[in-house]
């Protein structure tokens, strides 16, 4: 045994001169590795960039090259809802029409939209910093700091109260505004030229006209309104909180940490089921549904006299089954899609969050705090709320 652990001993001390030797060397040319980090992510994401774009031209061709399909072949009754290059003109239309002019009240509120997006992730980040502090004076039992900080915490609620307002304020606006430029579009269209008695006896290819006016374009106008949002608070949060945790734990561990989030997110991605078409079907068999009903109403009088009650009721029946079948489908799906999403983004990105937190604590980072308790307490706290929130 005494033989065995002195030809481990020399092979233990010459890998630790190594980590060693790896570690000086790192932190000698961190400046430069970080550069050179930095700019392979620029060039990762142009070309990323770029990919994206020959791809949907390359759809583009190829959707021109098909032939059209005819009414009888099944491609025609179903098109398939994806994220393409008709998609975005579709969404560029309608966007022209909800903000038809850089002086419209529609820009305005989205111009006063984003700067309270920005205002609220720099309040966060000072919340963050803020809290490290208090935890910090806890730690080294400085009562006069720690209540000041409790003076500052309530100073910053009174703006980031009326932040968190005025950015539901503000959606909530935008969306009565698409409604309503929307709506005053759609009836100029359809009470013109006769076009409500074309689509009501001349023209079947769109159904349930009161229901797309009515209650798709409200939907359509308050995820409009959320979409911005979505985008916008994560390229905000992702800027900002970046450049906070590169220059704590620097640009290697935020590189490594992104690889593997992106990683996680295309396993999340080619296992998540096609919610945008499940949402789109039941929304047709919602409008099936409800013209059943108003079917027969307008034709109460006929299915009175020749007793086809019965009939109807087999009818009603079937398209509400249908439509709960279809619902609890889709409930199914979101269950098990629920519970890998929570896995991944609450406890796998939660864990890495604490692995990149960890860094300053157990490795000398040059232009980080001290090597104290309390500083170390302090760094873990900023850095750990900083990535709670990017998650």
């Amino acid at each position: 045994m005494a033989a065995q652990s002195k030809l481990l001993l020399p092979s233990h001390r010459s890998l630790t001169n190594l980590l060693s030797h790896l570690t000086s060397l790192y932190v000698r040319y961190r400046s430069k590795i970080s550069r050179g980090v930095y700019l392979t992510l620029f060039v990762a994401l142009v070309n990323r960039i770029r990919n994206a774009i020959n791809e949907q031209k390359a759809a583009a061709a190829r959707e021109g090259d098909r032939p059209q399909p005819t009414p009888e072949t099944p491609s025609a009754k179903r098109k398939k809802v994806e994220l393409n290059r008709e998609f975005f003109q579709n969404l560029f239309k309608l966007l022209k029409i909800v903000i038809p002019g850089v002086r419209s009240k529609e820009l305005r509120l989205l111009v006063s939209h984003t700067f309270f997006l920005i205002v609220r992730t720099l309040i966060s980040l000072y919340v963050a910093e803020l809290d490290g502090k208090l935890v910090s004076a806890l730690v080294r039992g400085k009562g006069k700091d720690f209540l000041l900080g409790i003076v500052w915490w309530m100073v910053v609620a009174v703006p980031a109260t009326f932040t968190n307002s005025m950015l539901s304020y503000h959606q909530c606006k935008l969306a009565l505004q698409y409604r309503t430029r929307l709506t005053q579009h759609i009836h100029s269209k359809y009470l013109s030229q006769m076009t409500f008695y074309t689509l009501g006896n001349l023209d079947d290819r769109i159904k349930n006209a009161d229901q797309l006016i009515t209650v798709d374009v409200s939907k359509f106008s308050n995820s409009l309104a959320e979409l911005y949002s979505n985008l916008a608070k994560p390229v905000l949060d992702m800027m900002i909180y970046n450049y906070q945790l590169s220059r704590n734990v620097g640009g290697e561990g935020l590189f490594a940490m992104a690889l593997l989030v992106q990683v996680s997110a295309n396993v999340m991605r080619v296992l998540t089921p096609p919610f945008g078409r499940y949402v789109a079907d039941e929304a047709r068999l919602e409008g099936e549904y409800r013209f059943s009903h108003s079917r027969l109403i307008d034709s109460s009088e006929e299915v009175a006299l020749y007793g086809g009650h019965d009939a109807e009721k087999t009818t009603l029946d079937k398209g509400y089954f249908t439509l709960i079948k279809h619902v609890n489908h889709i409930l199914r799906r979101r269950l098990y899609h629920g519970m890998m999403e929570d896995f991944v983004i609450k406890y796998f990105w939660g864990a890495l969050g604490l692995m990149l937190c960890s860094v300053p604590v157990f490795f000398k980072v040059p232009g980080a705090r001290g090597n104290s308790l309390g500083d170390r307490t302090e760094s873990m706290k900023t850095l750990g709320l900083d990535t709670i929130e990017f998650c």
